[in-house]
């Protein structure tokens, strides 16, 4: 087996057994912690962020530029914890890399982030192949994978320097696994976060930073709204379901605080299915 990182670049962090020392429920408390949460507003990646901050982290939530929402508020009045909402459009690597060093950057804004959720996503299927475009395919490669391995270098970066380890949380799809019609792009582009996500874990552990995949199956949100509200497609996607109903944003909470906290730090490169039971049907 290769040895990561090959140049020392930084020091390497030992991966400590916590159960030797801590209560069983006091591994997954994320008190003191900070997780950055791409598409923190709303849908997976508000679920997410909700369940973080709930654990007891403070969160920054990186949404598109002009978007209105008032989740942040309202999850901070809810919960009590610091939640700061950056502008940034995940389409432009510039952008990623220069509100990344603002949030980091000591003589900027100067947080410490502890935990990593690439959730950001757009709607990536539903297009036939003959009428997939370069500019829809662009963008969905943008944000699903380059702005995904993008934040993961930097952040990792971040945590390697630091010393103290890291987490960081991918979202794939159950269309990584699936060839379903109309997801020429979105499915592909998925199984390669799957496969980018085995290869971050191999080369970040060394600095103890797990990084791990949550593969949702059928979730309502926003992005789904048009499907859930067709009864008929809903009626036969939910009889696909063993669970037998929609999956919600908030089923992702519990799972979060489990790949977030120290409960997880000798699991990395897992895939972990929220999806009802449906990727064994």
């Amino acid at each position: 087996m290769p040895s990561f990182p090959v140049d020392n670049k930084y020091p390497a962090v030992a991966t400590p057994c916590h159960g030797d020392s801590k209560p069983v429920l006091s591994l997954f408390d994320l008190t003191g912690k900070t997780a950055l949460v791409t598409g923190g507003n709303g849908g997976i990646g508000g679920g997410i962020a909700r369940g973080l901050a709930e654990a007891g982290a403070d969160i920054i939530i990186f949404q598109v530029p002009g978007e209105t929402s008032d989740f942040a508020a309202t999850l901070a009045a809810e919960t009590g914890r610091r939640v700061d909402v950056y502008e940034c459009d995940l389409l432009q690597p510039a952008m990623i890399r220069e509100t990344v060093s603002q949030v980091l950057d000591e003589d900027k804004d100067g947080h410490v982030v502890d935990i990593l959720c690439n959730c950001a996503g757009i709607s990536g299927g539903f297009v036939p192949i003959l009428d997939e475009t370069d500019a829809h395919r662009e963008q969905v490669v943008q944000i699903h994978f380059h702005a995904v391995y993008s934040l993961s270098a930097l952040l990792g970066e971040h945590f390697a320097k630091r010393g103290r380890g890291g987490k960081i949380i991918n979202v794939s799809s159950l269309t990584a696994h699936r060839a379903m019609t109309r997801f020429s792009v979105y499915g592909p582009i998925k199984a390669a976060v799957s496969q980018l996500t085995t290869s971050l874990a191999n080369e970040l552990a060394v600095y103890h930073v797990q990084v791990n995949t949550l593969t949702p199956g059928w979730i309502h949100t926003p992005l789904s709204q048009k499907t859930v509200d067709n009864p008929e497609r809903s009626r036969e996607i939910v009889a696909s379901i063993p669970a037998g109903r929609w999956g919600r944003p908030n089923d992702f909470k519990g799972v979060a605080v489990f790949l977030a906290s120290a409960a997880s730090d000798y699991i990395s490169g897992a895939e972990i299915f929220v999806d009802g039971g449906t990727h064994g049907m």
